[in-house]
């Protein structure tokens, strides 16, 4: 009895405390029911725009901010930049090598002009020593001939035939006298312009005083033939003979500068084609040098952080001094004349008639305005269940698809990222729907909202 007038106290308390925890599942039970009753469940979303980010294509330590948030920006602005001392010491390497390779270049194209120039004077110098030395040989010839007939005639004396002979061996030496004449002229005022050596002009000059020389000595036998010779006029005959021949001898040796003087025209082609060949490696070494130049002008301009568009920057992610990643977003621009949407995640069951196009009602949160949106896309698959199948429910999942909306006219107070609310159609069904109507101004926007659902 003792135990059991324990035992009762406990009893009490757990009884108590079974009735506590029954009452408050019991409270709670009923305001759930009565704020469901309340205010219904309807979908919510966020306010979305277009946005770029701003970000560097090489990483790097950031030196300067030109930028920050909330600031207007226009695409091609400069928003910050990165250490580029490096790559100012590479843009400075690579134009120097160019500089140098134009150097290169240039006396290259001086050697290939001036192994032309040599090449051209060599080929007219062999011209004019071969024309030349082919006359000298000729009047030499001439010469002895007339020299050998006059020791001939004044030997033999003078007959009717030989006095004829001597004639005509003293025209012969006439026309070889007029040649060596003309001769000297001619390589006279090449001389005087500069296209004629000294050398080759004494060798003119020579081989006209032995043609006339040759032609008095004709002449001279001509008239020994008439008169009759003496021995020293045969002795003086002969030894103008012997000069003659001299004279021819040499001529027929200079014919080996001809030689000379194509080994130097040969000469001069292979320096050509080895000035040209220089010019061509240092026209490669330029387009090599001229590429890291714009690759490295190119790394350069990577160190500058660009705007992508125009707009607002709306976040900045990185500070002066950090150091930033290629492609890390240091900016965040929202575009201007950005087309604001929302997406909104509507259960299968609330979807009903709602098709792209549609213009439906979406409530702003902020300042509990009533707006009006195109419907753009609406998802072909289910993106999850917003209600699994269970004892309370019965088996069926209610899934939810993703509805993208795009506004018609936002107040400029509607900043991205704002809570907008789900009303659906004028007169639907969706999540319990506001009546307003549509007014004729915001109808024509819609039609402009509805083009530019279409492009998207």
């Amino acid at each position: 009895m003792e135990k059991l007038r324990a035992l009762i106290p406990r009893l009490l308390i757990y009884v108590a405390i079974v009735l506590l925890i029954a009452g408050g599942i019991w409270i709670l039970n009923s305001n759930q029911i009565t704020s469901g009753s309340e205010k219904e469940n309807r979908p919510t979303a966020f306010i979305e725009a277009d946005q770029s980010s701003a970000s560097f294509k090489v990483g790097g330590r950031i030196v300067e901010l030109l930028a920050e948030e909330g600031d207007e920006v226009k695409k091609g602005d400069i928003l910050a930049q990165i250490e580029s001392d490096e790559v100012k010491a590479k843009v400075s390497q690579a134009q120097a090598a160019v500089a140098v390779t134009e150097g290169q270049i240039g006396q290259a194209a001086a050697s290939v002009n001036a192994a032309k120039s040599k090449k051209a004077e060599g080929e007219s110098a062999v011209f004019l020593t071969a024309e030349t030395i082919d006359k000298q040989i000729a009047q030499a010839q001439a010469v002895v001939q007339a020299a050998q007939a006059k020791v001939n005639g004044l030997k033999a004396g003078a007959r009717p035939q030989e006095l004829k002979q001597a004639k005509v061996q003293m025209e012969a030496a006439k026309k070889a006298y007029d040649i060596a004449k003309d001769n000297l002229q001619r390589t006279t005022s090449l001389f005087a312009e500069g296209i004629v050596s000294q050398a080759d002009f004494d060798k003119v000059n020579l081989s006209y005083t032995q043609a006339e020389a040759s032609y008095n000595a004709a002449v001279e036998q001509y008239n020994m033939a008439k008169e009759g010779a003496r021995q020293e006029e045969i002795d003086a005959a002969e030894a103008q003979l012997e000069q003659a021949k001299a004279a021819l001898a040499l001529a027929e040796a200079n014919k080996a500068q001809i030689e000379i003087k194509r080994q130097d025209v040969d000469a001069a082609v292979a320096m050509i084609e080895q000035a040209e060949a220089a010019q061509r490696t240092a026209e490669s070494g330029k387009k090599q040098a001229a590429a890291a130049l714009k690759e490295a002008q190119t790394y350069l301009g990577y160190t500058k952080l660009i705007a992508p568009v125009d707009g607002v920057i709306v976040s900045q992610s990185a500070e002066l001094g950090e150091i930033v990643g290629s492609g890390f977003p240091v900016f965040t621009i929202q575009q201007t004349e950005a087309v604001k949407t929302a997406k909104f995640y509507l259960p299968e069951t609330e979807m009903a008639g709602l098709k792209k196009g549609d213009i439906v009602n979406v409530k702003l949160v902020a300042d509990g305005s009533m707006q009006k949106a195109k419907v753009v896309t609406i998802a072909q698959a289910a993106t999850f269940a917003s209600q699994k199948a269970t004892q309370n429910t019965g088996d069926l999942d209610i899934r939810s698809f993703g509805i993208k909306v795009q506004f018609i006219d936002l107040p400029d107070t509607a900043a991205t990222g704002m809570t907008v609310e789900w009303y659906g159609k004028d007169g639907g069904t969706s999540g319990g729907q506001a009546g307003t109507e549509e007014s004729p101004g915001k109808a024509d926007k819609a039609d402009k909202a509805d083009k530019a659902g279409e492009a998207q």
